[in-house]
């Protein structure tokens, strides 16, 4: 499926995610940790897209992770992940502006509107209220006791570093976001700019809860990480391989990023992967029990529960499928060939029906089908 066709929600997977969860439970302040499992070609990775898409448009940071190309060892592995891709730039500037907000600078754009001092005495401020202004202004980080002194401190730098650019501040920005991102930093540049945390698989979890908690602080909704290829962790040819002893450090992983949720306010997390994930009673989620007992529905039913924490996206297709199929022909393309159609048969085997039709569908377009 490509970006540029119109997306066919399965079941209004999304669209329910959406409402009930960025819009609704996790924008209140809750978590909630999902899994998506199916074929080749279900629409995965298409639903995980759609889905960081409207998460930026309700105001949330968004993260995007291949378990296929990054590794997801321990908890420490799976936060340096998460933190590859999300913009410490934008970070900066979320927590500069609300900085400027309570310094009565509302209209300050930070990194658009150079140094927050210079916009303050603009404004015909005396220049001992402005440096009181400004040493006061990232306090608030300080507020909630939920956030470790060590991940208030290193925002404190990175925001100061847009506020007021400067070579002392950009030398303690570059420490600060080094060891947020959890790259390596000596136990001397971490004392200079006053970190006094190890970012181990330990600390890592306190600095992510603390993320959460300092990112609703200035006014942001959440964050939303999707991870995609979790079957990766069975092995195969990928770039990451994942020994025995990885694979069950992902799994407990997985487990605490679940336990944790309550004191991990804004976070929803999503898995996704093909069905040997669930279902492989050696290597799988089955393997290790305190994780499957946690993901596995208690009671099953003939209809797909939109709550689940497991959804499996061939089930959702399967259901009421001559209605999908045709929302499918109507996205893709206007053929309605019955040959075309036929393609989309479910037959047992690793390739879904949905990318079957699809390329049936982007096969007669180009004149190729049946060639």
């Amino acid at each position: 499926m490509t970006d540029e066709r119109p997306f066919v929600d399965p079941g209004g997977l999304v669209a329910f995610w959406h409402e009930q969860y960025l819009r609704a439970y996790v924008a209140e302040g809750g978590s909630a940790v999902k899994w998506l499992a199916g074929r080749e070609g279900s629409g995965k990775t298409t639903v995980l897209r759609e889905l960081r898409r409207v998460a930026l448009t309700e105001g949330y940071l968004v993260a995007s992770v291949s378990a296929r190309e990054v590794q997801i060892g321990r908890f420490d592995e799976l936060y340096r992940a998460i933190l590859a891709d999300l913009p410490l730039d934008g970070i900066a500037r979320l927590f500069a502006a609300e900085a400027a907000r309570r310094a009565g600078a509302g209209d300050f754009r930070p990194g658009v509107d150079g140094d927050l001092e210079s916009h303050l005495l603009a404004q015909g401020r005396p220049p001992a209220a402005v440096a009181a202004d400004l040493a006061g202004a990232l306090d608030f980080l300080y507020e909630d006791r939920n956030i470790a002194a060590p991940v208030a401190t290193a925002l404190r730098h990175i925001a100061a570093a847009v506020l007021r650019p400067g070579i002392d501040q950009d030398a303690r920005r570059e420490t600060a976001s080094t060891w947020l991102a959890g790259g390596k930093v000596s136990a001397t540049e971490r004392r200079r700019a006053g970190i006094g945390m190890v970012l181990d698989r330990y600390g890592a979890r306190e600095v992510l809860r603390s993320l959460l908690y300092a990112n609703r602080l200035a006014g942001g909704k959440g964050l939303l990480v999707t991870i995609d290829d979790v079957d990766a962790l069975l092995g195969g040819d990928g770039p990451v391989r994942y020994t025995p002893l990885r694979r069950d450090d992902a799994f407990e992983a997985m487990r605490e990023l679940i336990d944790e949720g309550a004191t991990m306010p804004g976070l929803f997390v999503l898995f996704a992967g093909r069905p040997a994930i669930f279902s492989d009673e050696r290597l799988g989620l089955r393997s290790y029990p305190a994780l499957a007992m946690r993901v596995e529905p208690e009671v099953r039913s003939s209809r797909p529960n939109p709550y689940e924490d497991l959804r499996d996206l061939d089930d959702i297709w399967r259901q009421d499928w001559p209605a999908w199929r045709a929302k499918l022909l109507a996205a893709y393309g206007s053929a309605g060939h019955e040959t075309v159609e036929s393609q989309a048969l479910f037959a047992m085997g690793p390739i879904s029906p949905v990318k079957l039709l699809v390329e049936a569908i982007q096969a007669k377009e180009a004149g190729t089908y049946g060639a």
